[in-house]
């Protein structure tokens, strides 16, 4: 007859099944995990992460047999706290969610999303070296990822989009969800910081408008709140608050690349002083008849905008005349 075990036996059985146990678990989790982290796509450390070029696809070849017309990189990098993109000698900060979209994009390709691993393919999702988007990711100058964006497809009954990328060295095509085919390919102006106004306009609390001929003016937050005149005369409430929201507005003009003020004074200044923000200041150059000024702001310092296009300095430089409420017109 076999004896029973005793307890001291049972629980070392338990603890040597459980070791056996844990150490499959831990083999198997390490085989997935270098599936996905290595032999698809690495992690990205956004800390360490400092360069990223984009090869746009070249331009729509037109008549056949006409190649298309190559497009020069866009070339980000890292300074300090602020990412900036460069193209053709022409340098400017980046737009502030540029690298962090990209980052994300590139950790949504799943290995469960495959639209194919044949070669023959490529060309089908413009993941070939001619047809589609390169984008690479640095360390320094060590080379973290490297990816041809491809086609976009759109399906309407499930509203999704899909885009297709390919990791060079691979020949997988793998599909993600969202627009990354198309936002890849914008033109450099989108790539590039727009910005000119500090913070929040409810945060605003004093702009000082310094004109030609002593016509300028200040207008600021009394205690209370409210706006009034640095001659402490009052504008129209409810019309001071809308003309400050219009201005605060301003964040989308057209650049003039390579402007020179060597020579030049402004014509114009803005100050905007508040809360949470550390004063800017808004200057105004002469330009060339199709641009009439070129805007500058130390929120994005070595920025140049159009003053014509969009009539941005007119919506930005304005007259005391509009924080009063306009009389209407008689019928």
């Amino acid at each position: 007859m076999i004896k029973k075990l005793g307890n001291t036996k049972l629980i070392l059985i338990l603890v040597a099944l459980l070791a056996v146990f844990g150490i499959f678990r831990y083999i198997s989790s390490r085989k997935s995990e270098n599936t996905f982290q290595t032999a698809l796509i690495p992690r990205i450390d956004s800390a360490k992460l400092n360069g990223i070029v984009i090869f746009p696809k070249k331009l729509d070849a037109g008549p056949k047999g006409v190649k298309g017309t190559k497009v020069s990189p866009y070339i980000f990098t890292k300074k300090g706290k602020f990412w900036y993109v460069t193209q053709d000698g022409v340098t400017s900060r980046a737009e502030p969610r540029s690298s962090g979209y990209l980052i994300s994009q590139m950790e949504a390709i799943s290995p469960d999303r495959l639209g194919s691993n044949d070669p023959k393919d490529w060309k089908q999702y413009n993941v070939n070296d001619s047809l589609g988007t390169r984008v690479v990711f640095l360390y320094d100058k060590d080379t973290v990822l490297d990816v041809v964006v491809g086609r976009f497809s759109y399906i309407p009954q499930q509203k999704q989009a899909i885009s297709y990328l390919r990791i060079s060295g691979q020949k997988e095509v793998y599909a993600i969800d969202g627009f990354l085919s198309m936002n890849i390919n914008n033109e450099f102006d989108n790539w590039r910081d727009k910005k000119v106004m500090p913070g929040e306009n409810t945060n605003w609390r004093k702009l000082t408008f310094t004109y030609p001929a002593d016509s300028g003016f200040v207008i600021q937050k009394d205690s209370g709140g409210k706006w009034m005149f640095g001659d402490n005369t009052m504008p129209d409430s409810l019309t001071a608050v809308k003309t400050i929201e219009d201005i605060s507005n301003q964040n989308y003009g057209a650049f003039i690349n390579k402007f020179d003020t060597n020579g030049k004074q402004a014509l114009f200044t803005l100050r905007i002083e508040g809360n949470g923000f550390n004063p800017a200041l808004l200057k105004v150059y002469p330009a060339d008849s199709a641009n009439q000024y070129a805007i500058t702001s130390t929120i994005n310092p070595g920025a140049y905008f159009n003053g014509k296009g969009n009539a941005m300095f007119s919506k930005v430089f304005r007259g005391r005349s509009s924080f009063m409420k306009k009389e209407e017109k008689k019928k």
